[in-house]
Order: structure tokens, then sequence, then C-alpha cells
């Protein structure tokens, strides 16, 4: 009996222990690593704070920023748009549960953003911060969805009908009105690791094979391959990154008016990284105006002002730094947008 007690205060103990170790953990991040990774203040002067409600003039093309990498670009009769992440569920949901795609929120931002002669959606990666929301927006606005093998699964998964999705056929120009989209191979932004966690793709499954029905974990959604998007309209062109990593060569006979940028984690690789990223996109491509984006913490929502992302992974204003000391130089404008902000291009 002795012996019992004296094991069921061990235990207790250990608990107790274990409990403390917790909560010290999960006050050191709140206070540290879960806080934003910069202050927007510090670059004001780089937001136009534009909400465009005038029709948009016939030849000009207005893009508006939805978050991560969400870009709605209208020319007054078609409207495109890349990934179309509006859920965004919290930090503790993406980590300790299943995920789902929330149909009032993304009918909400669909009303917001006036999203209502949308033709095609093109998604980067499924990665469900970007391809999760995919099927339900084309699904609410009878557009296409365009995407991997595994975006196309994730379609499917969600019961879109096989009318309204599309397989990537890389270099092949999409034409939709007055828009030409070329869908271009890139790569993921190099793997990191959180709390033992990696992001990597495991080689042994680097798709999603079969149809993926939510809820599922945020971990199913498997990158499957990563792609830019050339845009074309008139003379005009827009190239749209979304993930910070490159193809040596890729741009070498491309130049672009605009360049809409992943800087996400920039600033957390190698010097020769960030050297080399910057060189094989804004100087190969020469544009007159770069907009970065995948700059903020996607576990808000978007019905609040966007944040910087969060300290656990990412530094936002190294990032900005990094790409202002440069573009600078090269006498390059640089701009940022807040949420439905938009701004006319051309």
């Amino acid at each position: 009996m002795e012996k019992m007690k004296e094991n069921k205060i061990e235990l207790l103990l250990r608990k107790l222990t274990n409990f403390t170790a917790c909560t010290i953990f999960l006050s050191f991040g709140t206070g540290c690593v879960l806080q934003s990774s910069g202050d927007l203040r510090y670059y004001e002067s780089f937001f136009r704070h534009e909400n465009q409600n005038t029709p948009i003039q016939y030849g000009k093309v207005r893009v508006t920023f939805l978050g991560t990498t969400s870009i709605l670009i209208d020319d007054g009769e078609t409207q495109i748009l890349t990934d179309g992440f509006f859920t965004r569920p919290s930090l503790w949901k993406t980590a300790f549960s299943k995920i789902e795609s929330d149909q009032e929120i993304i009918q909400s931002v669909l009303d917001k953003a006036k999203i209502h002669r949308l033709k095609g959606i093109f998604v980067c990666h499924s990665h469900y911060d970007h391809v999760m929301d995919a099927p339900f927006v084309a699904k609410a606005t009878n557009a296409k969805l365009y995407g991997s093998s595994s975006t196309i699964n994730v379609g499917i998964g969600a019961g879109l009908n096989k009318e309204n999705l599309e397989l990537f056929q890389v270099g092949k120009p999409v034409k939709l009105g007055k828009f030409s989209i070329t869908v271009l191979e890139s790569k993921h932004t190099p793997p990191f690791r959180i709390f033992g966690k990696t992001n990597a793709t495991d080689p042994n499954f680097p798709n999603i094979l079969s149809p993926l029905s939510q809820p599922v974990k945020a971990m199913d959604y498997i990158e499957g391959g990563t792609f830019d998007f050339l845009i074309q309209h008139g003379k005009h062109k827009i190239l749209i990154k979304s993930s910070t990593n490159f193809i040596t060569g890729a741009f070498d006979q491309i130049n672009v008016d605009v360049l809409f940028l992943g800087i996400a984690q920039l600033s957390l690789q190698p010097v020769s990284f960030q050297e080399t990223y910057y060189n094989q996109t804004v100087q190969k491509l020469k544009p007159s105006l770069v907009v970065p984006i995948h700059w903020d913490n996607f576990f808000l929502p978007l019905a609040k002002p966007l944040e910087p992302n969060l300290k656990l992974g990412d530094d936002f204003e190294s990032n900005m730094n990094i790409l202002l000391q440069r573009t600078s130089k090269d006498q390059i404008q640089v701009q940022l947008l807040q949420g439905f902000e938009s701004i006319d291009l051309f």
C-alpha cells in the first residue's frame, strides 16, 4: 500500500511538472514566437490605402489583394483569381484538429470583393493555404478551377463538376476574355521545421493521389508541384510568384510590368539564396512595380486588417528590408496592399 501511495504521488508530481513546463512554453510562445514578425507602421509609406469603387475604365486592369497569395485581377469584363484562400482557420485549429472551408466566409468575401464575373481560378500549389477554398469558390461562381493533379483531386473531393476542372498544361496559354495566362513551373519555398515537424514534401508521396474530401488535417494537403503565372493583357504583362524560390534561367526571356513577389521566409534563407532569388526574379523580369505577397498571418481572419506573419516561422521586417535595399538601388517601385485594397495597374 505504501508503495502504491508513493507511485501515485510520483505520477501526480510528474503531471504537475509537465503542466508547468507547458504553461511556461505557452507563455513564452504568446509573448514571443506567436507575436507578429513586424510592425506595419514602419512601412506605411508603401501603402496607398486606395479602395477603388469606380467602374474600371476600358482597357485598364485592376487588382485586389485578398490576403496570402489570393489576387483578383479584373479588366471590367473578365475576372481571374489566384488561389482564393478565404477561410483562414486559426493556428490552434490548424495544428490540432481537422479543417474545412467556411461557406459563409467564402460568400462574404465574394460579395465584398464583388467577385461576380470570375472565369478562372489558378492554384499555385496544393497546400491548404492555397487550395482549400478554391473548389468552393469555383462552385459559387461557376468558374473553372485550373491546377495540378493534386489540385484536381481536391476539386473532385469537394464535388466540383469535371467541366469546371482543368489540369495545368505548363507553357500553354489559357485564353479567358482579354487575358492570356501561362502556367510556369516553379519551386516551393525551401522546407522549414517547427516543433520537429516539417512542411517538406515526402518524396514517396509527392502528390494528392485520390479525391480529398473535407474535413481533413492540414498536412493532408500535399504540395503537388509549385507554379508561377504569367498573365498578359494587351501589351502589358504581370507575373505572380507565390513561393519564395526560383528555377535558374526560368525568366531569361520574360519581362513584365508588374511582379507579385512571394517574400515569406526570405530572410531565413542563406544570403547567397537571397541574392540569387532577387537576381532570378526582379532583375530578370525588370518590372516597374513589385508588390510583395505571402507576408500576412493567414491564421487571422481576412475580415480584419492584415498583420505580418508570426515570429514562429518568419521575419516580415527583415524580408521587407532585404527587398527594399535592392529595389531602391535599382529604382523599382514597391507597393504593399492591405486586404481588399485595389490598384489600377495600367
